[in-house]
């Protein structure tokens, strides 16, 4: 914000010396942030190393190190597919922790088959013709956009009526991910 002060103020773009004196406090504190920035970019980079160096060290598989306090730290560390093997009951503005003080005991058994949805790439294709559609448009070349916008709609109703886009993860693997975790939990108590 200094610098943008000074252009306000007349001082042109690097400038090697000025006459007047009283700009020099605009300039000081310039430098003074940059000096912060490159300091919060030396952290950053310190912080990669050491975990890069510590990451066997350092590495969590029980998805709630600091205790936390939301749902996120209620799932294991990668989660799993599909995040939730139930919908968690929310009583508090803090659930997580709200389920460990209340006792919050996992169940063992009696997990249903999960459906999930096929990963597809009809999102970013459809936004890849929208972006060819969009600078068309601007351009005026027309043909472009008719072409572009015929195909989005033609993939649209074609990614409607695929009836292949679902699975269901079998509740046995469900069962097997959320003892791994059980014990996990149990042995960070």
């Amino acid at each position: 914000m200094p610098l943008y002060v000074l252009g306000l103020m007349g001082v042109t773009r690097r400038v090697s010396q000025f006459e007047d004196p009283s700009l020099q406090i605009w300039f000081i504190i310039a430098a003074f942030g940059a000096v912060l920035i490159a300091l919060g970019i030396a952290c950053f980079l310190i912080q990669l190393v050491v975990s890069f160096r510590k990451r066997e060290e350092l590495k969590d598989v029980t998805g709630d190190p600091w205790g936390g306090r939301t749902l996120e730290w209620s799932t294991s560390s990668p989660p799993p597919q599909y995040n939730f093997a139930f919908t968690p009951v929310v009583y508090d503005h803090d659930s997580w922790y709200d389920m460990k003080e209340r006792g919050y005991v996992r169940p063992l058994e009696g997990y249903i088959p999960i459906h999930m949805p096929k990963n597809t790439g009809m999102g970013a294709i459809l936004a890849f013709f929208a972006l060819i559609c969009g600078f068309a448009l601007i351009w005026y070349i027309w043909w472009l956009a008719a072409v572009s916008f015929v195909i989005m709609i033609g993939l649209g109703i074609w990614h409607t009526f695929n009836y292949d886009r679902d699975f269901h993860i079998p509740a046995e693997e469900v069962t097997a991910v959320e003892n791994e975790r059980t014990e996990l939990l149990a042995k960070q108590v």
